[in-house]
């Protein structure tokens, strides 16, 4: 008897996987996504199979320039964790449009990538040239390893030339901006604006505008920003944004946003050692209509910029305790001097300025002196300040004015390269691009000081802010009332530091602008 013949097991099918990218948004608007698949759906079709769909392989607006693809817990980088611990199948195929949807960071990389695949046992086919690599291909077929770094190296330089082209393409919108010439840099604007419908300018929205006004007013006058969050909270004034209340750090951005005085910030990303940072760049001026006068925005910021967190401590919010808080300076190690009080004059005498080290006992000499000695100089001897007043402003024109030459040079020799190489790529062209740009962008942080000093004693500022300071102090004189928050803001907006040397017994008075006032102090009396 014949034994009966046994069926042959049917051979399985391979499992097909479809990866599609995509790095931008307009591309998910359009027909990227829909043409990949549909590519690999005729080509499973052709051979009987089907696309497996248990894992999504979709990238959607993700780069393959710096491996960002391969790094998420999505897409590519779900299956290649999943090639790594076994979960994909020997025998599979990954279908992708072309080589450069998978990889365009270096060739290196790329290629690396590609046999990581192929020896997790997985095939994979290109559609867009119907090539197929899998390691035995690639270890015996020379010329399938020359194509896919051919590939590599095609797709990163692309990439790495688009870059190039945005970044130039930025530069010159940029460049038409601060010419005035650009329209709108941007089309977000702070909160106070609104675009205006009759061409490519800002309407300013008064009702804000007001609220900003206030906040900077309050903050002169010697306000601090807990307490203007608590008085705006408390009127009910309507806060910006989505928030349902004022909060401190929405008053703190507030007197640190330039836009208040027109100025726009520009910026882009950096990429180093696999971390990205936000690198600003130089202002752009009169990008936005200004709602805060310049004088009082250098003020402000002269306030904000000269306060530590030693000279506010935790008595901050109830306001300022004497003239010089946190401008006084220790002779011995230029640090902030702090007031301490022990007790009531009764107990433990009248405040004093210390060191902050020698107080925290990190250093320095702990040597005291009264504030009233201070104040008193100051009261009896303000005059000095209107009789030497350094102008500052032929070291800082110079120094500005070479600034400006040597960076226009810089900008030239960065565009002649660039066209060189648009026309010749070259790695070593590329790393003298990022050069240039670097040192432009340290030349251009350099005029961004330069220029704050010459705004300082540009346009009549530093005699503005003196008039103001003087008035305070006739007043005082006059009546014998003593505003010390506004004198504070006042000495804040004029001085970089008072060095209180006791040693010889003279305030240093140290102008923003360069040079220095001398005082002498002495034993005062009481000051009110």
């Amino acid at each position: 008897m014949r034994p009966a013949p046994q069926k042959r097991a049917k051979p399985t099918l391979p499992k097909v996987y479809s990866y599609t990218r995509f790095s931008t948004p307009e591309q998910a608007k359009g027909d990227s996504a829909k043409r990949q698949l549909s590519a690999a759906e005729a080509w499973a079709a052709k051979r009987g199979l089907e696309l497996d769909r248990t894992l999504s392989l979709r990238d959607e607006g993700v780069s393959a320039y710096r491996g960002t693809n391969a790094d998420e817990d999505r897409g590519l980088g779900a299956f290649l964790f999943a090639c790594r611990e076994k979960l994909i199948e020997p025998g599979s195929v990954l279908l992708v449009e072309s080589l450069d949807r998978l990889s365009r960071m270096v060739p290196r990389k790329a290629q690396r990538l590609v046999e990581d695949i192929c020896e997790a046992g997985v095939e994979i086919v290109t559609l867009s040239d119907a090539q197929s690599y899998t390691v035995e291909r690639l270890d015996t077929d020379p010329t399938a390893f020359l194509i896919s770094y051919l590939v590599a190296v095609r797709a990163h330089e692309e990439s790495r030339m688009k870059g190039i082209r945005v970044a130039s393409a930025w530069a010159a919108k940029r460049d038409r901006a601060r010419a005035g010439t650009g329209g709108r840099y941007t089309l977000r604007a702070p909160a106070w604006l609104l675009p205006d419908p009759k061409g490519p300018g800002w309407i300013v929205n008064e009702d804000r505008a007001q609220i900003v006004r206030r906040v900077y007013r309050d903050t002169l006058s010697g306000l601090g920003e807990h307490r203007i969050t608590a008085a705006l909270n408390q009127e009910g004034v309507p806060p910006f944004g989505r928030a349902k209340v004022w909060h401190r750090s929405a008053v703190a951005k507030l007197l640190h946003n330039p836009s208040v005085i027109g100025a726009l910030v520009p910026g882009r990303m950096e990429h180093t050692g696999g971390k990205k940072r936000r690198v600003s760049e130089e202002a752009i001026a009169d990008a936005f209509p200004a709602i805060i006068e310049l004088s009082n925005w250098l003020s402000v910021k002269a306030i904000k910029d000269g306060t530590t967190v030693a000279a506010r401590g935790r008595g901050a919010a109830r306001g300022v305790a004497h003239m010089l808080a946190g401008l006084a300076r220790c002779p011995k190690c230029s640090g902030i001097m702090t007031r301490v009080s022990k007790g009531s004059r009764a107990k433990a005498g009248e405040p004093k300025l210390v060191c902050i080290k020698a107080k925290t006992g990190t250093g320095c000499t702990y040597r005291s002196v009264p504030v009233s000695e201070v104040e008193h100089a100051l009261l009896g001897g303000w005059g000095a300040l209107f009789a030497d007043t350094p102008s500052g402003t032929d070291g800082i024109d110079r120094d500005h004015r070479d600034l400006e030459v040597e960076t226009d040079a810089r900008q030239e020799r960065l565009e002649a390269l660039m066209e060189a190489l648009e026309a010749a790529p070259s790695a070593a062209g590329a790393q003298r691009v990022r050069e240039i740009e670097q040192d432009l962008r340290e030349m251009r942080e350099r005029l961004a000081v330069l220029d704050e000093q010459r705004g300082a004693v540009d346009g009549g500022l530093i005699r503005a802010r003196l008039e103001g300071f003087g008035d305070l102090m006739r007043h005082h004189d006059d009546t014998g009332e003593l505003d010390r928050a506004a004198v504070n803001a006042s000495l804040r907006a004029l001085l970089s530091g008072v060095v209180v040397d006791y040693g010889s017994g003279l305030l240093r008075l140290n102008w923003k602008q360069g040079g220095e006032t001398v005082m002498v102090f002495a034993m005062a009396r009481e000051i009110p």
